[in-house]
This record gives C-alpha cells, sequence and structure tokens, in this order.
C-alpha cells in the first residue's frame, strides 16, 4: 500500500475520478488493443487500472478510507519542523435520509458525486479527500496554519450550501463540519479522527450547518453520553425504567379526565434521572424504541387496571412517542396488539408529538398516524406554540389535540403577549375543532384566567406533580381545585365569549385563506 501511496502522489491527483482513468481516456492509463504492445506493457496497463479502481471510491471518485489513513499516519510521524498543525475535517450531509426518501437513491448517488466534486473544488494541492461510508466525507489538511483549517471548512460549508440541480429539480442540503488539530508526533490517527468525529456531532446537535472544532469540553461531554448510553442498555436489562402519571383536569369541575404517561430512570448511581438528560441520547442510540415500547405496554396496562377498578369512570391516558419509534416497520402492528392485550379503548389512548416533529414529519411518518387515527386513537401535538407551524400544514395533520408549551402559560397575567398566544391558540384550535389541554399550570391565577379564556382541560403542579400509578386512583373519586364561585364561573363564560369572538374573526379570516374545513363559524 506504501508503494501505491507513492505511484498515487507522483503520477495522479487524488481528486480524479475514476471516468477520467477508464480504458480509452487520455495517458499512460488506458489498455493499448491486444497486439499493439507487448504482453508486459499491456500488463502495466492492467496493473495501473487495478491499483487506481482499489484506491477509488467507485461512486465519488474519492480516496478510500484506507489510503487516506496511511497518509494520516505519515503526516502524524513527521518530525514537528514549524508551527503547522494536522487537521482532518469530518464533513457530513444534514438530512440526507430526506433526500433518499423522497427522491430516489439514483438521485441521493447524485448528490454524493456533487458533494465530493464540490469538496475536491475546496481543497489545496497538498490536502485529500476521502468517502469513509455514506454521505461522510474526511478531508486531511497536512498543514494548518493560521486557521486555514477552520477556512477550508467554511469553505465547504458554503460550496455544499448551494442548490443541486437532480433531474431538472433544485435539490439544497446542506452540511455540517467537525474539525480537529494536533502537532505531529502528539496523537493517533484514530484518536485525531475521534475527535473530528465528535466535533461533528457536536454540530449536528447545535443546529447543523456548521462547523465545530473539537476541544477538551466536548471530549466530557461525550465521555459523559456514552456512560450514558451504556447504562441506558443496562438499564433495559435490569428494569430500570418506571412510569409516573401527571394528572389532566376539566377546569370547569377540577375532575380528573386523563393522564399523562412519563418514563422515568432509576439510576442505581445517581437516582432518579431527569428525562431531558437521557431521552435525547436515547433518540441518538436508537434505544428510544424499546423503551418507548415498554413505557406504551405499561402505560395501556395501568389504564386497564384503573378503569377495571372504575367501571364505567371515562379516562383517557397521554404517551409520548418518537420518530423513530412511529417509522419502525412493527410499530403499528405492535399498537394494535398492546390494545388487545390490555383491553382499553383506542379512543381512550392519545399519543404525543412534539409540534416540531409533526411538522417536519415524512410521508411515512404521516401514514402511520394517519393508521393510528383510524383505529380510533387520538394523536396530540406536544409544546404547540414553540415552533413556526403552518396552518396549512396543520390543517393537513390527523392531529386532533393541541399542547399549549408552558413557555406560554408561565406569562399569563404578566406577560400580554402570552395572553394573547394563549387566546389565539385556543381560538384557532375551537376554529378547526380540536381540543386543547394547557401544561405547566402551577397557580390558581393561571387555572382561573384559562378557564375564562375557554380552555377546557389542563395539567401542572397546581394540580398535581407526576405521582406513581398508586396515587392516581384517589384522584378519580375529587376535584382537584374548584372555580371559586358559580358567580364567577358564569362570569368566565361572558367574558370568554366576547374575547373568543374577537380572536374567531382573525383566525376565520386565516382558515379561509388556506381552505381548512371549520364547521359553523363563530356566530355574532
Amino acid at each position: 500500500m506504501g508503494v501505491m501511496l507513492g505511484l498515487l502522489r507522483n503520477t495522479q491527483e487524488p481528486t480524479r475520478t475514476v471516468d477520467a482513468l477508464q480504458p480509452g481516456a487520455s495517458g499512460d492509463h488506458g489498455l493499448p488493443p491486444a497486439g499493439t504492445e507487448t504482453e508486459i506493457e499491456r500488463l502495466r496497463g492492467v496493473i495501473a487500472q487495478l491499483m487506481h479502481t482499489a484506491a477509488h471510491d467507485p461512486l465519488t471518485g474519492l480516496l478510500t478510507r484506507g489510503l487516506l489513513l496511511e497518509r494520516l499516519q505519515n503526516e502524524l510521524a513527521r518530525e514537528a519542523a514549524d508551527d503547522a498543525r494536522i487537521a482532518v475535517l469530518f464533513v457530513d450531509l444534514d438530512n440526507f435520509k430526506l433526500v433518499n426518501d423522497s427522491l430516489g437513491h439514483g438521485s441521493g448517488d447524485e448528490v454524493l458525486s456533487e458533494m465530493a466534486r464540490r469538496i475536491v473544488g475546496c481543497i489545496g494541492p497538498q490536502d485529500i479527500a476521502s468517502r469513509f461510508g455514506g454521505d461522510e466525507v474526511v478531508v486531511l489538511h497536512p498543514h494548518a496554519i493560521d486557521g486555514s483549517g477552520e477556512a477550508l471548512g467554511q469553505r465547504i460549508l458554503a460550496a455544499l450550501a448551494d442548490p443541486i440541480f437532480i433531474s431538472g429539480k433544485e435539490v439544497v442540503v446542506t452540511a455540517s463540519v467537525g474539525i480537529a488539530l494536533c502537532k505531529p508526533g502528539v496523537k493517533s490517527a484514530e484518536q485525531l479522527l475521534r475527535e473530528a468525529d465528535t466535533a461533528l456531532y457536536a454540530a449536528k446537535d447545535r443546529g447543523r450547518a456548521r462547523l465545530v472544532e473539537f476541544n477538551d469540553e466536548l471530549h466530557t461531554r461525550v465521555e459523559k453520553r456514552l456512560q450514558i448510553e451504556s447504562d441506558l442498555r443496562a438499564a433495559l436489562r435490569k428494569s430500570q425504567f418506571f412510569v409516573e402519571y401527571q394528572p389532566q383536569v376539566r377546569l370547569k369541575d377540577g375532575c380528573v379526565v386523563g393522564v399523562e404517561a412519563l418514563v422515568r430512570w432509576r439510576h442505581p448511581v445517581h437516582g432518579v434521572v431527569a428525562p431531558g438528560e437521557f431521552i435525547p441520547v436515547a433518540e441518538d442510540c436508537g434505544l428510544i424504541v424499546p423503551i418507548g415500547r415498554q413505557v406504551l405496554l405499561e402505560s395501556c396496562r395501568q389504564l386497564s387496571e384503573w378503569m377495571q377498578a372504575m367501571p364505567g369512570r371515562p379516562l383517557a391516558i397521554t404517551v409520548n412517542v418518537s420518530p423513530r419509534q412511529i417509522t419502525e416497520p412493527a410499530f403499528f402492528t405492535e399498537l394494535r396488539q398492546i390494545l388487545a392485550e390490555t383491553g382499553i379503548d383506542p379512543a381512550s389512548l392519545c399519543l404525543e408529538i412534539t409540534e416540531s416533529v409533526m411538522m417536519s414529519a415524512t410521508e411515512e411518518v404521516v401514514r402511520v398516524l394517519n393508521q393510528v387515527k383510524a383505529l380510533g386513537a387520538y394523536i396530540a401535538i406536544d409544546d404547540f406554540g414553540t415552533e413556526h407551524s403552518s396552518l396549512s400544514r396543520l390543517r393537513d395533520m390527523p392531529a386532533e389535540v393541541l399542547k399549549i408549551d408552558r413557555s406560554f402559560i408561565d406569562g399569563l397575567s404578566s406577560e400580554p403577549g402570552d395572553t394573547a398566544i394563549v387566546s389565539s391558540i385556543l381560538s384557532l384550535a375551537y376554529a378547526m375543532g380540536k381540543h386543547t389541554i394547557a401544561e405547566g399550570v402551577e397557580t390558581r391565577e393561571q387555572a382561573a384566567m384559562l378557564l375564562r379564556m375557554g380552555c377546557e382541560v389542563a395539567q401542572g403542579y397546581f394540580f398535581s406533580r407526576p405521582v406513581a400509578a398508586e396515587r392516581i386512583g384517589p384522584m378519580l373519586s375529587r376535584a382537584l381545585w374548584e372555580p371559586r364561585s358559580a358567580r364567577a364561573l358564569h362570569s368566565a363564560h361572558a367574558t370568554e365569549g366576547l374575547a373568543r369572538r374577537g380572536h374567531r374573526y382573525f383566525i376565520d379570516e386565516f382558515l379561509d385563506h388556506i381552505g381548512a374545513p371549520m364547521g359553523t363559524k363563530a356566530g355574532p
């Protein structure tokens, strides 16, 4: 391989494509017709062709992983004669799977070829680029000085951000770049590549379409993430996950009409771990699928127990699901099996998906959600109002419940803007025939304002924190809050009517514009 690399350095540019070196092309690499050269010369041509094929990726023409690793090892072994450092850049397309899913793998290959061509146009004569697999390209910049490595990464980002025309269609695919640098003799090739990959992961985590340089803080964070992933796998084996339930209260009388199932992790060392610390890791590594399956089954079993203990008492349960769960081929079949096994009415189950996921849902996700809706279960959009939802997209989604994000509830009575947003969401939901649940209610004043504004159901610490299943039973037979007086309740309905009609006029105009089905509009 060292001899091959030497030949490549001296006789061919790393960036040339396979097509340029096919038989009949210019240069010494074409195969001469039989009989016109000696047998030795023909063998030389065959060997040269085989060496080129072995050294280059057949789709992009970039060098193979093995050659880049060999070159990187050689650069790290050289003497540090100046202040130049060795830079490794990991380049990865953002959401490339969507290109394959929507346009097909043939178009995806065209995007990858164009990606390689643009990266090659950015690198210098001493740099090399290699396709490491899929849509991931590694660039070796062996003499980085005065920020040249970061400048190269920015050039690559800019080049890849330009539209690509595939089969007459304009495709915009951004990229993320992670970069790691060191002086010769300080780190191994494996370590430098691992650090660049870590920086790439951080770039994705911070919103994509950006460059991130590796540092010690990233190293600590990644070590923690790897430990969490390892602990999550052990937690699944040892049944360390459990479910708590937060009541959802009908505001007009304080009765519990539903509960939200919330997964918890009882870590043997750290105690109960907050979901925000392990759910993102579980999403990334795919463990959210078995965790979600376990939570869904446990939640439905628990609902069945409550309903058997109080026959005729209506109660619903909402369970969070991730897009990775939904796109699992067996998800819908498993859902039907769980409903059949537990015997609960599908109309008692509501699956929650965040607004960001719902608004960017692929056709496959929407198809499965429509199946869930046809089964009789409900779909809720969680954290509604925190993203830039399209009204036409909202109209087309199979969601019947909007959960108003707690950030807006916090500002009720103190932030006029939040009050206006909550009122508008309520009016929008009413006009489109959707239910609403307000999250994060922490005070009586907030509950009273929501009641006056026409919100029907709410949840939050004011009513109850998430609790163990055995503590829900007693709550089902009593009111968790009471409006102060019948007069106040009557006043609330009157005030809500006036406010709603004003918002309804505005919302109706929007819905007319997008053609949303509204049913009967509000009267004068």
